[in-house]
């Protein structure tokens, strides 16, 4: 699985236009699947987007946050970039490509149930402005961010619903994305990583399961675009996370006499300088942590995400 996610102003836009939520909620799922994320530097007066969309004052929780966002000119130079920028690929433009005719229904569609202007017939340059904007630019980002992706597969593109809409509109081919098989793991658990605070989420960075969860993760990801049935999906992920829970407390019913009375054992004082039953005591512990952590590690982490998610409740 890719290291890092990928996101332009574009992405930023085109999030905000789609759901009513502040952009961080994009980036907060991002890296919760990836290590960092990767933003293309705005030309201009915008360089300090990323503050922007963090919306952390100044000091050490903004600097740590700040810390998991890298500029893309870090992976690939100006002159690569200039050069991407501006060519058109016809293979995979979406508006200059052989299916451009497809993308521009969908975009004027888009606009006329999104924004309530006939989008096919519009009657002013306000309109007009609407239109061109989102046919180029959507069709501009896609573009941009696919080639970035293919050319570092340590980049994975963030596309968004209306990246992923369009992409299938034109070519009538599903676009998957880790992000939306996040949606679905998220929805069967009953929180969202998009609505943890900056602070939980550097937490959950910081944990031990953080890893396993998204190993496990790749799995549902390799599973989901076998089919691309998201409903099928989420019904074999709830069932799955289910049966794994149910599994894992079985498995540990019989830890519970065991481990009482090997405490008890444990506090018996023997004629030595040490304890034998304290020793084994603790290097089964230890045994059995590794290996529950390589069974069930994916499960804590969700565990910890949802209780981040509960602190939330009782905060407000």
């Amino acid at each position: 699985m890719s290291r890092f996610g990928l996101f332009t102003p574009y992405t930023i836009r085109f999030h905000t236009d789609l759901y009513n939520e502040p952009a961080s909620a994009l980036l907060k799922r991002s890296l919760i699947l990836f290590d960092h994320n990767i933003y293309l530097e705005p030309r201009g007066q915008d360089k300090d987007f990323v503050k922007q969309i963090i919306g952390i004052n100044d000091g050490k929780e903004q600097r740590e946050v700040m810390a998991l966002f890298k500029p893309v000119s870090e992976f690939v130079t100006d002159e690569w970039l200039d050069e991407r920028r501006f060519t058109v690929d016809p293979e995979t433009n979406l508006w200059y490509g052989p299916h451009g005719q497809q993308f521009g229904k969908f975009i004027k569609q888009f606009l006329t149930d999104r924004f309530g202007f006939d989008a096919f017939n519009y009657q002013n340059a306000k309109e007009f402005e609407m239109v061109d904007y989102y046919t180029t630019a959507l069709s501009a980002d896609f573009n941009f961010l696919l080639q970035i992706s293919n050319y570092n597969p340590d980049i994975s593109a963030l596309f968004t619903e209306l990246h992923r809409d369009a992409y299938f509109a034109t070519y009538h081919n599903s676009a998957s994305t880790p992000e939306r098989v996040l949606e679905k793991v998220c929805s069967v658990n009953y929180f969202d990583f998009g609505k943890l605070s900056w602070t939980q989420i550097l937490e959950l960075k910081r944990s031990h399961f953080l890893k396993d969860f998204r190993a496990k993760f790749l799995e549902w990801l390799t599973e989901f675009e076998q089919t691309h049935d998201l409903e099928k999906f989420e019904h074999d992920i709830d069932r799955y996370i289910r049966s794994s829970t149910f599994k894992f407390l079985e498995a540990n019913r019989p830890a519970v006499i065991t481990d009482s009375l090997t405490g008890i054992l444990g506090n018996v004082p023997l004629p030595i300088p040490l304890n034998p039953v304290s020793i084994y005591s603790s290097f089964m512990s230890v045994r059995k942590d590794i290996l529950q952590r390589n069974k069930f590690g994916w499960l804590f982490f969700i565990q910890e995400a949802y209780q981040q998610y509960g602190k939330m409740g009782k905060t407000v």
